[in-house]
């Protein structure tokens, strides 16, 4: 679990570090048999696809988004379970292979990804991972613009406002930031240029 968290910090930092953060992953995984959590090693093997994603190493990232499913699919209820990995469920999977595939310049699989992790049975939890959800959001909203749909990244830029509790909240935060950023160039459209002047 500390390995897996200063991964994170490594692969995420400003200046991203993902083999310094597979390494760490590494030796997490490598002696996997005293990892008695499914939800823990599925967990290991999302921030090992992540890392590799921000790498630019397509099949490896593919790779352990499939370990990380696989070992998902063994895991039994949550009271079964370590109460503090009640956040890994079936839509954070594909949360991570979402942004996985938008670290890789793959942003149809990553709308695919984003729809599946809120309409899956088991669902991300967007009523208790607020914070999570407005940075999914963004980068869905970045996926969109990929694809040259401004319309849909717009959509999704109001929604990260709502998610943030209206626009006084949310003005103070990097999330929005970043999504003004991405959508600066394309000023000239009046429907961006409404959205950024409403964020400003």
């Amino acid at each position: 679990m500390t390995l897996a968290f200063w991964a994170n910090l490594r692969y995420a930092a400003g200046i991203p570090d993902p083999h310094g953060a597979l390494n760490l992953i590494d030796g997490a995984l490598s002696d996997r048999r005293k990892i008695r959590s499914p939800r823990v090693l599925a967990m290991l093997h999302a921030r090992a696809a992540r890392a590799h994603s921000k790498a630019g190493d397509a099949t490896a990232a593919w790779h352990q988004i499939d370990a990380a499913f696989t070992a998902y699919g063994r895991a039994d209820v949550l009271e079964a379970d370590l109460p503090s990995m009640y956040w890994i469920t079936h839509g954070e999977l594909h949360q991570v292979a979402a942004s996985s595939a938008l670290s890789l310049n793959e942003p149809r699989k990553a709308l695919e990804n984003f729809a599946a992790a809120v309409t899956h049975v088991d669902p991300y939890d967007t009523a208790r991972e607020t914070r999570g959800t407005v940075i999914y959001q963004a980068r869905q909203a970045e996926a969109h613009l990929a694809l040259g749909d401004v319309d849909a990244a717009l959509d999704v830029g109001h929604q990260v406002i709502d998610a943030m509790g209206g626009i006084d909240s949310a003005r103070t935060t990097g999330t929005l930031v970043e999504l003004r950023g991405q959508l600066t160039g394309r000023r000239h459209i009046p429907a961006v240029a409404e959205f950024l002047n409403y964020s400003a």
